[in-house]
């Protein structure tokens, strides 16, 4: 008798112990894989939402809307009539969003941020991978600062010369979507 009530004691015990531990694993944030779209990776951060990618004109493209629809992104992967130019691909967005003319940066890539023609936000940054012929454009609007998250979510793939990288201004990393000082 002593014996079945010594393994029931030790029966209680041991569920009450394996069974929360359960519990926390399973509702515990399980890190997603990173979606793999052949040009790059992207581990999609919290609050973020990817729709289908699209084909327009030739031109591959990504649709994405931020945490509460504040910043809505498009990454666009595309081949330019010659070797892609970073600068010519950049100066075309810009001008169609209304804004000033495209920073460059030491690494040949290319960014813009102002108000568009419609008065919101709006930001870009241009990257080209010369030995593969292809741009990419990285086109934001709303709350842009809460982009810089995904940025920095793009990452490898077969193509990483195109990606988004930070940059070292007088010694400190600045955002992606802000211009260097003239």
């Amino acid at each position: 008798m002593l014996f079945c009530n010594t393994c029931r004691a030790a029966r209680m015990v041991l569920a009450g112990l394996i069974i929360p531990l359960f519990m926390v694993l399973g509702l515990a944030p399980q890190k997603a894989q990173a979606q793999d779209y052949g040009w790059f990776l992207l581990d999609l951060p919290q609050g973020w939402q990817a729709e289908a990618p699209a084909d327009m004109a030739g031109t591959w493209i990504l649709t994405l809307s931020g945490p509460d629809e504040a910043v809505h992104a498009r990454i666009l992967v595309g081949k330019t009539a010659g070797p892609p130019d970073a600068a010519d691909v950049a100066a075309l967005l810009r001008a169609a969003a209304g804004m000033r003319e495209p920073v460059r940066r030491a690494d040949s890539q290319y960014v813009f941020r102002g108000k568009d023609a419609l008065g919101v936000e709006s930001a870009g940054i241009v990257g080209a991978d010369p030995q593969a012929g292809l741009y990419m454009a990285v086109l934001c609007s709303g709350e842009v600062d809460r982009a810089e998250e995904l940025l920095g979510a793009l990452r490898g793939g077969s193509n990483p010369a195109m990606l988004p990288v930070r940059h070292t201004v007088r010694g400190s990393i600045e955002p992606r979507f802000m211009p260097a000082a003239p």
